[in-house]
């Protein structure tokens, strides 16, 4: 999966990078950490192995860390599908 971003530089340049890599959580991080330096996130946008487009919607990247969150969520999922599995 390949992440295409754009953004603006604190002194108003426009860059536009790629990142691809196999982890969802990684390229979410990577957005973070170029807004936490101060970029606005104009756009962003994974294509995945298929080259089917997936627009990111850039107002939830707030430049703080995300992948603990998504790790303990998917924890979470994970035991819940454990529990609702045993039951049956």
């Amino acid at each position: 999966m390949t992440l295409y971003f754009n953004l603006r530089a604190s002194d108003g340049s426009l860059h536009s990078p790629c990142v691809c890599c196999a982890e969802l959580e990684i390229q979410l991080e990577v957005l973070n950490s170029f807004v936490a330096l101060g970029n606005v996130l104009v756009a962003a946008y994974l294509i995945d192995d298929e080259g089917i487009r997936i627009d990111l919607p850039v107002g939830a990247f707030d430049g703080l860390p995300i992948v603990n969150c998504l790790r303990n969520l998917t924890k979470e999922y994970q035991q819940l599908l454990g529990i609702c599995h045993g039951a049956k």
